[in-house]
């Protein structure tokens, strides 16, 4: 595990992951081996980025977005409403 000045850190597990953590914005930043990225902020929300290019945010509100390479975009509202936006 590294500790920079400002505060952040950088730790490679054994399975490969690398886990940054923001100190400033209190985000933690994992990278897995299979190129998908997580990321956790402090409002709660959750942001996984796959390597083919599509993004899932989950919301505070557990309201999940889906954001497609194309342009599509997907929300799945709590209430079981979804909503799609086509280019």
């Amino acid at each position: 595990k590294v500790t920079f000045f400002n505060g952040d850190t950088k730790q490679i597990t054994a399975d490969q992951r690398v886990i940054y953590y923001y100190a400033e914005a209190q985000t933690t930043h994992i990278t897995y081996p299979d190129g998908m990225e997580v990321l956790h902020f402090p409002n709660n929300q959750t942001e996984k980025h796959f390597a083919d290019g599509r993004k899932e945010i989950t919301f505070p509100d557990q309201t999940v977005k889906n954001l497609y390479p194309d342009g599509r975009e997907e929300s799945v509202l709590t209430d079981g409403t979804i909503i799609q936006v086509n280019p």
